[in-house]
């Protein structure tokens, strides 16, 4: 268990406005998923399903599950 948070844990805007931190970016491109093409975080979620349905991957599953609570989080009226 990490007890602080690392520069890679950090959430920065991208270019194509998904709010992602270098941690993410990390698992995505070493599954080769490229973010940049995904307008949304709903958008974004799909394609890491889709590739789930093809791979197993934990690391992958558990960044799907925590892009989907931010994503309700942030952007579900309440």
């Amino acid at each position: 268990m990490k007890l602080y948070s690392t520069e890679d844990d950090f959430l920065i805007k991208r270019s194509n406005g998904l709010t992602l931190s270098n941690k993410d970016v990390k698992i995505l491109e070493n599954n080769d998923i490229n973010y940049l093409e995904c307008h949304s975080l709903e958008e974004l979620i799909f394609v890491i399903e889709e590739t789930l349905n093809n791979q197993d991957s934990e690391e992958l599953e558990e960044l799907s599950i925590k892009l989907g609570e931010y994503n309700y989080y942030n952007y579900t009226e309440k």
